[in-house]
């Protein structure tokens, strides 16, 4: 919540949660999805950054209480173990996920698995139609309990059930989901998302839990167990921090910093950021620089901090779902709702395992109602009236639309027509020095127009003079 509440305004950003009978269709439609679906309906939360922390927290601690009870079938005369040892897996998913790629999939999926322990340890033969709707319902991580059922079952039976779940696992995948390459079906679908990527520790953490699993429930006592707790805590704590230095890596938190900030209009906190760390790429030097400019220091600040040209004013179209959001923002602030409508477009496309996101089809709706094309606009926002914290916007927007002299009085809808361009051409990226003059020339109140301009006259002579 205080640290990284970027980390959650990215997961955010990157998915759209619809209530609705379809979009819980389209989940369930592949292995693993019903983990999915809860994944997301919880992401959704992380708008709220204290309500996604929240999420998160409740997850880990969840996370540890389902290891212990697992583990609990196997002890002894109620004799526990290092019950510190229960805090691994949620540690270590923590650690994980310093990648912002991983989805919270992952330790929903994680959850489910170790919950489901005990159920098969009882459930005998049930298992042989518990593990193919597990396998559709959480993935791959329905060997979790599996595996737990045959190391503490000890029975023939239970070997078998190995045997089954991989038959059981190679019918569905060849039947149901063969679209899809082996390995990524073989260790989940939506649990990273960056396609055809497998991360280490994405084997390693169940792994990890079902040795936790095992070790808490071997009957043996400690012979002073509160001094070995409070020795195996620290360590833990000095552990994790460790791992979350090594992998939250700090140029990309601090961009996704900037972005989050720029989002809630905190630009004064960018700067302050900056001034203290900048990491040395465009895309902080452009969130930069946008920040000097809302701040009124573009022209007074702007060799104070790192820039790379041009291109740290505005990018050029980057087909990935991060690198133009602060673009995609200037340049509908400077009257450019067309380019920022192909920006927008491109940064949803971008999110690689195909989900929507409610920051950018609220933009896209946006730049449809500045150029009147209200159907289209609709559209987007008929979509986001399905969701939980974009519904009341989307359904002032729809009432807005319905009359012509309503938008033509709204404040922000009003000005962007007021200074976009007023005749079509075909745009090109080395020529937006000259597409800022004529907006200002057209429209002297175009102030942002006017700074850009000469911010990148000024950098262009610095690059050409270097």
């Amino acid at each position: 919540m205080w640290l990284y509440p970027q980390v959650l305004s990215y997961q955010e950003q990157n998915q759209l949660f619809l209530f609705t009978w379809d979009y819980l269709g389209e989940r369930l439609a592949l292995p693993g999805g019903f983990a999915d679906w809860l994944s997301e309906f919880l992401v959704q939360f992380f708008y709220c950054r204290w309500a996604g922390a929240l999420v998160m927290a409740l997850l880990a601690v969840l996370l540890q209480l389902a290891v212990w009870r697992a583990s609990l079938p196997a002890t002894v005369s109620g004799k526990r173990g290092a019950y510190a040892l229960t805090l691994i897996p949620s540690l270590l998913t923590l650690i994980y996920m310093g990648d912002v790629e991983v989805l919270v999939s992952f330790p929903v999926a994680l959850l489910l698995g170790v919950a489901l322990c005990p159920l098969f340890l009882k459930a005998g033969w049930h298992r042989l139609w518990l593990i193919p709707l597990g396998w559709w319902l959480i993935g791959p991580m329905v060997l979790l309990p599996v595996m737990a059922s045959v190391v503490q079952g000890h029975k023939v039976a239970d070997l078998l059930m190995l045997a089954w779940t991989a038959l059981t696992f190679w019918a569905e995948y060849r039947l149901l989901a063969p679209q899809y390459p082996f390995r990524d079906a073989l260790f989940g679908l939506n649990y990273y998302r960056l396609v055809e990527t497998l991360p280490a520790l994405q084997i390693i953490i169940p792994a990890v839990t079902l040795l936790c699993i095992f070790v808490c429930g071997l009957p043996f006592s400690l012979t002073r167990p509160v001094p070995a707790g409070l020795v195996a805590t620290v360590l833990l704590a000095c552990g994790t921090a460790f791992g979350i230095h090594l992998t939250y890596d700090k140029d990309t938190q601090e961009t996704l910093a900037y972005d989050w900030l720029i989002r809630h209009e905190r630009y004064a906190d960018v700067l302050e950021r900056a001034g203290k760390y900048q990491p040395r790429n465009p895309v902080s030097a452009c969130a930069v620089n946008f920040c000097l400019f809302s701040q009124g220091q573009l022209e007074s600040r702007l060799t104070e901090f790192y820039q790379c040209g041009t291109e740290g004013l505005i990018l050029p179209s980057i087909r990935d779902n991060l690198s133009d959001i602060t673009s995609a923002e200037l340049l509908w602030m400077m009257g450019m709702p067309n380019i920022t409508l192909q920006y927008c477009f491109d940064l949803q496309e971008s999110i690689q395992n195909g989900r929507k996101s409610g920051r950018f089809l609220s933009r896209i709706a946006e730049c449809n109602i500045v150029n009147g094309w209200y159907d289209r606009a609709e559209k987007y926002l008929d979509m986001l009236s399905h969701s939980l914290f974009y519904r009341n916007w989307a359904k002032q927007k729809k009432d807005l639309i319905q009359d012509e002299e309503s938008v033509a009085a709204d404040p922000v809808y009003a000005y962007i027509r007021s200074v976009r361009f007023q005749d079509d051409f075909i745009t090109v990226y080395d020529q937006l020095d000259a597409m800022m003059a004529i907006l200002y020339s057209q429209n002297p109140r175009n102030f942002m127009a006017a700074q850009y301009y000469q911010a990148w006259q000024r950098l262009k002579t610095m690059e050409d003079a270097q």
